[in-house]
């Protein structure tokens, strides 16, 4: 509820909570002067309260001009008394956590007070466990909210101190002092490096310990990855971590120990640089595809296909020359590692991952790759999607095919038609799935590879792609309307769909794309939604041809309502998946704006009329669909 409030009425809650937590205090100071032992209650209740609302507890560290107790006051009759009261640990560590949540609005010099008693704290085998525990809860908000310079002359402190007290914790109480630890060894680079004996001990031994904790595991991943990318700790690192994470690989018998160190694996590899330093892939990539090919277990395949995604993006050119004793490259490896994943038995949650490997393999690998082999590729994934089930195996296979059509376009439309599964070309089964799981594709550099590369097979007006016929828009279902639909009820009246051109169906999914887009940043910025900026009676009147024909030139439409799409176009909403991907990071599209992209490639669709736009597509419109698509023109 406080916090709730603290989201709503930050400022009415912060008075209410001011003069409460001043009442409390003269009461604390009342008891502790009757040497009432209770004291100490009274003041960690009034800082749990507002350690609760940090918005709030910002407030009073304003200057309130006397409307509340200011934090200075707060300080001084409640957060300094229990943080020097040793007899009542509880209320000594409530002191700390305090402070430690409104760090960055204390002066400097409480700041520093109390970050050189955390690490006191941490350290102090002598202290109740209460304090310590949250000295480490203390010790990961300074790391994060106050400057280095704060922080670094105690960051030695903290990663000791940390070090010393995790071995001692339980499997539910040690990813609290991990994390802590985390964000210490982020403080200082160099400092971190003279301490990697330590960090790496305690690290890898409390994964040792709990491989299967999967908080833990993620924490430790963490670190990993931090740890490859520090320049002076790299090498030493990875000599102590390499032998426990190879040992897991090698010699577990758990399925679950094998890929959570596959796991640990792949964070060593994200933290190292571009390329990876001479020997990461000589003598870690064959280990891992001889556990990979002796392997069964989903998880391990699962965690194996990301691991080979980082040495295809990071170290492609020595995966191509890498040879087995047979003269087998690492690259046929791979081919081979996915052509198995993707055959007719395989599960299709096991190859969940398989789609990033051979979207990346596109990207990387395409100078190391003989034309009959890539091909063998393409027939392998196509051959697989024929016979797919899941919408989530179906759509994660998608940014494969994008980033062939937009390198390849005309050339990756001819090598699918030249293709037959089941009586039905290539290109068909690619674009039946690609159209029915458009909307489940994941991640922000996806979904926009995957609608630009729309563009371009629209953009070619292909014969192919426009004689084939699809599913277009749900014809409602009398016999089921305004019913609960049973399975029974569903096999015995299916639902069913216009059929139209692919063409069509890619101007409807485009279309899609930026009204959902725009709906999403209406959404995150207050708006009212799209349905709002199009007036309703326009889908009444603005369906037809004869408004297309009426308009001329390039204006399909006139309005000023859809303005306001005009000013959100530019607001992107980066979910940060692709953070870690340099390749993505260096793609023009990933920088793209896609509603200005998609908007230009509509208007120059009408004004060209590709594909005879008016009359073959425009008809094939929804009244919604053509409104849209005239607001966006006009």
């Amino acid at each position: 509820l406080i916090q709730s409030l603290d989201d709503v009425y930050t400022r009415p809650l912060a008075l209410a909570l001011g003069w409460a937590a001043q009442a409390r205090s003269e009461l604390a100071n009342q008891w502790r002067n009757e040497q009432n032992g209770n004291w100490w209650l009274v003041s960690e209740s009034a800082l749990w309260a507002l350690g609760l609302a940090s918005s709030s507890a910002a407030v009073l560290s304003t200057d309130n001009a006397g409307s509340a107790p200011s934090m200075s006051s707060i300080l001084d009759s409640d957060v300094w008394p229990l943080a020097q009261s040793s007899s009542f640990p509880y209320g000594q560590g409530r002191a700390f956590i305090f402070a430690s949540n409104v760090a960055q609005d204390l002066p400097s010099d409480v700041a520093t007070a109390f970050v050189g008693a955390s690490a006191n704290a941490v350290a102090d085998v002598q202290l109740h466990p209460a304090v310590r525990l949250s000295a480490v809860r203390a010790i990961s908000n300074f790391c994060r909210h106050l400057s280095a310079d704060l922080v670094k002359p105690h960051q030695s402190q903290f990663i000791n101190g940390l070090a010393s007290i995790i071995p001692q914790l339980s499997e539910d109480s040690a990813h609290i002092a991990l994390e802590a630890l985390h964000f210490a060894l982020r403080v200082d680079q160099d400092i971190t490096a003279s301490l990697e004996p330590v960090i790496s001990e305690v690290a890898m031994g409390v994964w040792q310990r709990y491989p299967g904790d999967v908080l833990l595991t993620s924490i430790v991943i963490d670190i990993v990855e931090d740890m490859a990318g520090n320049v002076s700790a790299r090498e030493a690192f990875s000599q102590r971590a390499l032998p426990v994470i190879g040992a897991a690989i090698t010699q577990a018998t758990d399925g679950m120990v094998v890929s959570s160190g596959i796991d640990l694996l792949t964070g060593l590899l994200k933290g190292v640089p571009t390329p990876m330093p001479a020997g990461y892939t000589e003598t870690i990539f064959p280990v891992l595809m001889q556990v990979l090919t002796a392997s069964s277990d989903s998880e391990v395949l699962q965690s194996g296909q990301a691991c080979l995604k980082y040495f295809v993006q990071k170290d492609a050119e020595r995966v191509a020359q890498w040879h087995d004793e047979n003269g087998k490259s690492g690259l046929e490896h791979i081919v081979h590692f996915i052509a198995v994943m993707l055959s007719p038995d395989a599960s299709e949650s096991a190859a969940l991952f398989i789609g990033d490997l051979v979207a990346k393999v596109v990207q990387k690998c395409g100078a190391y790759i003989a034309g009959n082999d890539f091909a063998e590729l393409v027939r392998i994934v196509t051959a697989r999607l024929a016979t797919a089930h899941t919408s989530s195996f179906c759509a994660s296979n998608i940014p494969f095919y994008s980033q062939l059509v937009i390198r390849h376009p005309t050339e990756t439309v001819s090598l699918l038609s030249s293709m037959e599964f089941g009586g039905r070309s290539g290109l068909e089964v690619v674009l039946s799935v690609w159209f029915k799981s458009y909307l489940d594709v994941q991640g922000y550099y996806n979904r926009k590879i995957s609608a630009v590369a729309l563009t371009r097979l629209f953009t070619l007006n292909d014969a192919r792609i426009n004689s084939l016929v699809v599913p277009g828009d749900l014809i409602p279902n009398a016999a089921n309307n305004g019913k609960i639909v049973t399975r029974s009820m569903s096999r015995t009246n299916p639902d069913q769909f216009t059929q139209i051109p692919a063409s069509a169906k890619i101007i409807k999914l485009l279309l899609a794309e930026i009204e959902m887009d725009v709906e999403s940043t209406f959404a995150r910025s207050g708006g009212a939604g799209l349905s709002a900026v199009i007036d309703e009676d326009e889908l009444d009147n603005d369906g037809g041809d004869d408004g297309w024909e009426d308009d001329g030139g390039d204006g399909l439409g006139d309005t000023d309502a859809f303005g306001y799409l005009d000013d959100l176009a530019g607001s992107d909403f980066d979910d940060d998946d692709d953070e870690d991907d340099e390749d993505i990071q260096a793609d023009p599209i990933y920088n793209q704006d896609l509603n200005e992209a998609l908007g230009s490639f509509f208007k120059q669709a009408v004004q060209s009329d590709q594909s005879s736009f008016r009359t073959s597509i425009v008809p094939l419109l929804t009244d919604r669909e053509q409104t849209v698509l005239s607001k966006i023109c006009s």
